[in-house]
């Protein structure tokens, strides 16, 4: 954006980030539901989603300022966002490592 600064540039900086989104928003719906139940599945789905996004999401502006005022960096919020990734990305392994185990299979036979 820098280098090319133009409404075209912004325009197919904010698709690419929404193509990159889609393709996780697709999936979290029914990733989500396929965690609980059937008899609780709509207040785990709930609770799940509206406590980690009050939690990562609400705090996220705070957490950016105090960072950036520990630090000094203007850079310290993606720390935030990289803390957050791999929270993620443990949560998605052992999404995996469970309905492995549910399905009688060891970890390294599912590969």
């Amino acid at each position: 954006m820098a280098t090319w600064p133009s409404l075209a540039t912004c325009v197919i900086a904010v698709a690419w980030l929404q193509l990159v989104k889609a393709g996780y928003s697709g999936v979290l719906p029914s990733l989500m539901a396929d965690q609980f139940p059937v008899d609780t599945r709509a207040v785990g789905v709930a609770l799940g989603y509206s406590v980690s996004v009050s939690v990562f999401g609400g705090l996220a502006p705070l957490v950016a300022t105090w960072l950036i005022a520990q630090t000094g960096d203007p850079l310290s919020p993606s720390y935030y966002l990289m803390v957050s990734g791999v929270l993620s990305l443990f949560a998605l392994v052992a999404i995996q490592r469970r309905q492995t185990l549910a399905r009688g299979l060891t970890p390294a036979a599912a590969n």
